[in-house]
């Protein structure tokens, strides 16, 4: 496992290494409302692969003829996109001086946004949506839900990836749609989806 893992990695950082290093470049802004646009740049790259719409040498049929499970196709990347973020948050808390205290605070800001948005990315593709396009439109709703007024009574603001106004609640349901996405991807046979569309 931990070899197919390395694998994946380096395979990923050789192919988007470029693109991957200045997103989390950029990601030492120390703003979370842009951290997160940067987040959602390197799921759309990260997981090119995964988009029917796009244009790209590499598609899941290729991915599934490599030594690596359905499961593994989905997390690896999770787990990649995770590692970078830690690092770069813990990276950026080193530079500014943060207390202990609130670079968790932001760390865990950060995984949670990104747990969400892989989630629904995967979601989007294995419904054979552009995941690159519909995210982005989920991105605009939900800064718009989480606006809606009076803001105190707006529940939606408690699970908001981006407001996270209750970090338990926030955790749970990105934690939700990454579960079901995970699960759609493994058993709703997405292979021939994206093969059709390819094809075509």
């Amino acid at each position: 496992m931990i070899q197919k893992l390395e694998a994946y990695f380096m395979k990923d950082f050789i192919e988007r290494g470029g693109a991957l290093a200045v997103f989390a470049i950029l990601m030492f802004i120390p703003v979370s409302f842009v951290r997160s646009i940067f987040m959602i740049l390197m799921i759309t790259v990260i997981l090119s692969h995964m988009d029917p719409h796009r244009h790209h040498r590499e598609s899941i049929s290729e991915l599934t003829a490599l030594p690596f499970s359905y499961s593994q196709i989905f997390w690896f990347p999770f787990v990649s996109l995770i590692t970078i973020v830690t690092i770069v948050q813990l990276a950026v808390s080193g530079i500014i001086g943060l207390s202990i205290y609130i670079a968790f605070s932001q760390i865990a800001y950060s995984l949670i946004f990104l747990t969400a948005y892989y989630g629904l990315f995967n979601i989007f593709a294995v419904a054979g949506l552009s995941g690159s396009g519909f995210i982005w439109l989920f991105w605009v709703a939900d800064i718009i839900f989480g606006s809606i007024e009076p803001q105190s009574q707006n529940l939606y603001r408690m699970i908001s990836p981006i407001y996270q106004e209750n970090e338990i609640a926030a955790l749970l349901f990105a934690v939700a749609i990454v579960a079901i996405s995970s699960y759609l991807f493994s058993k709703k046979g997405v292979t021939k989806k994206w093969q059709k569309r390819l094809s075509m």
